[in-house]
């Protein structure tokens, strides 16, 4: 499963049973990390899910240190909910490509609200998958 964690959004992708590709699954609205944890693990329960990976929006910008931490702290209560590894990895630029992907497939702005954090999510996850041999 990857994650695109956002304040008010956050993206969620699963990959195929073989663990080769990624692709975007739903989007979960942030109304309280407990809520939004709860509706991760509902998703983790039914789809069987072995493995987390969560972007992290890593700069040395403060204000991107600030939702650096924030993203952490969501990832703690998290993991504190269930046994399954979660990795963080970094995701800058994820979010401006998914963007640039939906937008050359022809969605306007109005939909692409709902489409863009499960895309980002799906660019996470495949820059993971394709860079390792599988989630352990």
């Amino acid at each position: 499963m990857g994650l695109d964690i956002g304040k008010v959004r956050i993206g969620v992708a699963l990959s195929d049973l073989s663990h080769i590709l990624a692709s975007p699954h739903a989007t979960i609205m942030r109304t309280s990390d407990e809520g939004a944890i709860d509706e991760i693990l509902q998703v983790v329960r039914e789809k069987k899910v072995v493995g987390i990976v969560a972007g992290i929006p890593k700069s040395l910008k403060a204000h991107n240190a600030i939702a650096q931490e924030q993203t952490e702290e969501f990832l703690d209560k998290l993991a504190e909910k269930t046994n399954i590894q979660i990795i963080g990895v970094d995701e800058r630029f994820t979010t401006v490509l998914a963007a640039q992907q939906l937008r050359a497939l022809g969605h306007d702005s109005r939909s692409m609200k709902s489409k863009i954090d499960a895309t980002a999510a799906a660019g996470i996850l495949q820059s993971y998958l394709d860079s390792h041999d599988h989630i352990q």
